[in-house]
């Protein structure tokens, strides 16, 4: 079966965003993340897809990102929720059967657990990765997955982001719509540089410690 996995640059952390891409660059700690999670992914067997805001100049992009075995599309759509269900929308036209949309910044997430949610993804199957929660009931997302069978674009349009509990709402309206929804392993993407020290501490002894946006963060966090 084809395969996709759909990134967009700069959500949840901003990295190439327009005001970086005109100016002096985006912050080569959010950068390197961003790289490194794309060469993490490059490990799993799919198609890995950029998303960068609509009009951005995706020369531009390559040359800050260098090569990788992946593709770098402009986004479509009038919002982030928008062109995250036009995502989908686009690689399924193109006879992907299944497809997963991670967090831009997970360079810890093991490649094993996005290649398990996906091969997970058979007929009318979708998965949520949560991320954990202090109180031990997850409210947000890293990870949406669905097979063409069990895409819906309801949950875009009939679920708001903004409110709480995201997790939860998701998970009942894709039951609702009789889809067998498969819960993957709790990771805490970054969604703010301040969150780094936290990062470098969880992957200390790991081989993600190698990395160079850990090794970048540790810098800066020292």
């Amino acid at each position: 079966m084809k395969s996709a996995v759909l990134l967009f640059a700069n959500t949840p952390l901003p990295v190439l965003t327009p005001e970086a891409m005109s100016g002096a660059g985006p912050d080569p700690l959010a950068l390197a993340l961003l790289k490194d999670t794309l060469r993490n992914l490059a490990d799993v067997d799919a198609e890995v897809f950029l998303f960068l805001d609509p009009g951005q100049d995706k020369e531009q992009a390559k040359a800050l990102l260098g090569k990788g075995r992946f593709k770098i599309s402009n986004a479509l759509g009038r919002n982030i929720t928008v062109q995250q269900r036009n995502a989908f929308r686009l690689v399924f036209s193109r006879q992907y059967e299944r497809a997963i949309l991670v967090s831009n910044a997970t360079p810890d997430l093991p490649t094993h657990a996005v290649q398990s949610a996906l091969d997970g993804l058979g007929w009318k199957n979708a998965c949520i990765g949560p991320v954990p929660s202090p109180n031990g009931e997850p409210e947000d997302i890293y990870a949406l997955g669905f097979h063409t069978e069990a895409w819906m674009t309801e949950a875009f349009d009939q679920v708001d982001r903004a409110r709480p509990a995201l997790f939860r709402r998701l998970e009942t309206l894709m039951l609702f719509y009789e889809r067998k929804v498969h819960i993957l392993p709790e990771y805490a993407p970054i969604t703010d540089l301040t969150q780094c020290p936290a990062l470098v501490e969880r992957c200390r002894e790991t081989r993600f410690a190698q990395l160079p946006s850990l090794r970048l963060a540790g810098e800066r966090s020292a």
